[in-house]
C-alpha cells in the first residue's frame, strides 16, 4: 500500500524524548533501563560506491543512524537493484533507493514498489528534479557525452547530434553500453519518445541506420565505453561525464563534448542531464530513518560535495525558465549553472575530490538541455531499448 510520509514525521519520531518523573527515585525505579534500540536505515545504491559511501558515512555521523548499504555493479547499474526491490516487494528489506538515474525509480513507482513521498523542499525543486507522483526526487545530475581521443580525432569530425550517429559517415565509429542497463537505457528511451513527439524522424529508421553502422555494444557499462576509446577500438563513445573524468584523473588523455539529441535549431534538444534520484521503498521497515536520509541527500551541501568530487556532478538552478516554447516539455532539465562558490571547505572524509588535471576538460554549464516527458517515455522505454539492441545484435554489431 502506498503511503505518503511527511517530513514532519521525522521531527516527531526521531527527535521525540522520553519524559521522566523528577521526583526522588524509588527502589523499584533503580533497575537499570535497557539500552535504546539501534536506529538504522537500509539503502540500495546504484551510484558509484567510492562516491556514495563517504556521503552515507557523513549522514550516519551527523544523525546517529546506522546505514546499511547494498551497492550495484558497473555492468548492471540500477537494473539489478530494481529487480531485487521487485522481488522483495511483499517483504521489503530496503528503506531507500538511491539511484544514479531516475528512470528505474519511475518504473518502480508505477508498479507500486516505490511509495509517493513529499517533503518541505519538494516544491522548491524544478520539474527536472521531481518525478511523477512523488516517486523520486532528484539532485546533482551527470551528463551524457561523446568521449574521444583528441590525438586521433578533432571536434569537427564528431557527430553533432544523436541523429548523426545513424548516418553512413560514422560507420563502425561508436561504442555504447548495453542499452538494457543504467543511463544508456533511459537515454535511448527518452530519445525515442521525443523523436516521435517532435516529428524529427522515425525511431525505427534511426535504429536501422545505426545498426548498419555496426556500433560496438559493450556489456561492461559506460566505463567500458571509455576503455574502448582508450584502446582505439572505436573513434568515440556514448557515455557519462563522470566516467570520462575518472579516466582523465588516472592520467589518460581524453576529451568529451556535450552531445545534442537533435540539431541546434530544435529547442530543448540539447545535451541530456540525468540526475541522481532518491526514493522511498513501499513498506520500508524503518520509515522515519528513511525520511531522515532522503532529506539529508536533498540538502544543497550534498550536491556541492558531488560537484566537487571526482564525479563532477552538475548544480541545477532552482528557478525554472520563464520563457516556455512549444518544445518545452514538463519534467525537463532546467538550466545548469557554473559554481558560484569554491568547492566546500569540509567535504566528507574519504570523498575523492576532482583533481587539477581534470579541470581543463570539465564542463560547467549547459545550453539548451534536452527536454523530455517522463510520463510518456517511461512506459515505452524497454520497448525502444529492445528494438535497438535486437537490430544491432542481429546485424553483428556486438
Amino acid at each position: 500500500m502506498r503511503r505518503i510520509i511527511q517530513c514532519a514525521c521525522f521531527a516527531i519520531i526521531i527527535f521525540s524524548v522520553i519524559s521522566c518523573d523528577r521526583g526522588s527515585p524509588s527502589e523499584e525505579s533503580s533497575t537499570p533501563l535497557s539500552p535504546p534500540p539501534v536506529r538504522e536505515v537500509v539503502v540500495y545504491v546504484s551510484t558509484d560506491e567510492a562516491i556514495a559511501r563517504p556521503i552515507l558515512e557523513a549522514f550516519s555521523k551527523e544523525s546517529g543512524i546506522t546505514v546499511r548499504a547494498r551497492y550495484d555493479s558497473e555492468n548492471s547499474k540500477t537494473t539489478a537493484l530494481a529487480a531485487m526491490l521487485r522481488t522483495e516487494h511483499d517483504a521489503p528489506r530496503a528503506d531507500v533507493f538511491w539511484s544514479g538515474e531516475c528512470f528505474a525509480s519511475a518504473q518502480l513507482g508505477r508498479e507500486g514498489v516505490i511509495a509517493p513521498w513529499r517533503c518541505m523542499r519538494s516544491g522548491e525543486l524544478p520539474d527536472s528534479l521531481r518525478g511523477e507522483s512523488g516517486w523520486w526526487h532528484g539532485f546533482a545530475p551527470r551528463m551524457r557525452v561523446l568521449v574521444y581521443d583528441p590525438k586521433r580525432i578533432t571536434v569537427e569530425q564528431l557527430p553533432q547530434s544523436m541523429l548523426d550517429l545513424a548516418t553512413p559517415a560514422f560507420g563502425k565509429s561508436v561504442a555504447m553500453a548495453d542499452p538494457r542497463f543504467g543511463t544508456t537505457r533511459g537515454h535511448i528511451g527518452a530519445f525515442a519518445s521525443q523523436m516521435e513527439w517532435r516529428e524529427v524522424g522515425s525511431f525505427q529508421k534511426w535504429v536501422d541506420g545505426i545498426a548498419s553502422n555496426k556500433p560496438l555494444i559493450l556489456a561492461g557499462g559506460n566505463a567500458a565505453v571509455v576503455d574502448a576509446v582508450i584502446r582505439k577500438e572505436v573513434d568515440f563513445g556514448l557515455t557519462d561525464s563522470d566516467d570520462v573524468y575518472a579516466a582523465v584523473a588516472n592520467g589518460v588523455v581524453l576529451a568529451m563534448i556535450p552531445l545534442r539529441q537533435f540539431p541546434s535549431g530544435e529547442s530543448g534538444g540539447g545535451p541530456m542531464l540525468i540526475p541522481n534520484s532518491v526514493s522511498l521503498v513501499d513498506g520500508a521497515p524503518h520509515p522515519a530513518e528513511a525520511n531522515a536520509l532522503m532529506i539529508f541527500l536533498l540538502q544543497p551541501k550534498v550536491t556541492e560535495w558531488l560537484h566537487a568530487s571526482r564525479s563532477g556532478n552538475f548544480i541545477i538552478q532552482l528557478n525554472p525558465p520563464t520563457n516556455v516554447s512549444r518544445n518545452s516539455i514538463p519534467n525537463s532539465a532546467n538550466s545548469v549553472l557554473p559554481p558560484s562558490a569554491p568547492p566546500p571547505s569540509s567535504p566528507p572524509d574519504g570523498l575523492a575530490l576532482m583533481p587539477e588535471n581534470v579541470q581543463s576538460i570539465r564542463i560547467l554549464a549547459v545550453e539548451d538541455p534536452f527536454q523530455y516527458d517522463q510520463t510518456t517515455m517511461v512506459p515505452s522505454m524497454d520497448e525502444s531499448v529492445s528494438i535497438l539492441r535486437k537490430a544491432c545484435i542481429k546485424d553483428g554489431a556486438n
